[in-house]
This record gives C-alpha cells, sequence and structure tokens, in this order.
C-alpha cells in the first residue's frame, strides 16, 4: 500500500511537471490578436502558412523577434514564440523592399 501510494505521488509530480504550460509571451499574443486564433498546438507549417496570408504581422512578429532570437536557448526554438519567430523570419527574409533606380539608361555601343 505504502509503495502505491509513492507510486501515485511520483505519477502525479511527474505529470504536473511535464504538464506545464508555456509562459505568456508578447509575440503570440500579438499573432493571436490579429486573428491567428490559438497557436499553441499549431505546426510550424501552420503559422507559415497564416502568416503568409498576413505578411504586415508576419514583418512586424520577425522584428519583435529580433532581440529574442538573440538571447535564445536550445529549447526556444520548439516553443510556440520559437516556432511563430521561425516562421516570420522565413517570410521576411523574401521581403523584396522597393527598387531604386538611378535613372541612367545604358545603350549598347555608347
Amino acid at each position: 500500500m505504502k509503495w502505491r501510494n509513492v507510486g501515485l505521488s511520483v505519477t502525479a509530480l511527474l505529470c504536473l511537471t511535464a504538464c506545464g504550460s508555456e509562459p505568456r509571451s508578447a509575440i503570440v499574443e500579438k499573432a493571436e490578436a490579429a486573428g491567428s486564433g490559438k497557436l499553441s498546438g499549431v505546426s510550424s507549417g501552420g503559422m507559415k502558412q497564416w502568416l503568409g496570408q498576413h505578411k504586415d504581422v508576419a514583418y512586424q512578429i520577425d522584428e519583435m523577434c529580433k532581440p529574442v532570437r538573440i538571447k535564445a536557448t536550445a529549447q526556444w526554438t520548439e516553443s510556440t514564440e520559437g516556432r511563430l519567430c521561425s516562421a516570420a523570419r522565413e517570410l521576411a527574409f523574401f521581403r523584396s523592399g522597393p527598387v531604386k533606380n538611378s535613372g541612367k539608361t545604358y545603350w549598347p555601343g555608347k
């Protein structure tokens, strides 16, 4: 009987430790407030797809992630915030800015 109580206590402790939720993040809250819905169970691909349809939000989130990314731990990339930042970074990487032209034209032979 004593071992059964110990076993139940250990099981409950492990569940409470492993089942803990992630701390809230301003980055995740921004995406959720913009209409993404709850992101905690969404894959990176799902986040990327949603951000691809809301590129302005993706660019804002990428800017918010820059200081966090510098100090991130190895586990951060597996968190909701880390997956969201990675998806936003992939989209922002291919962001094209306005083309700047000097106005010069070049003709062959001149």
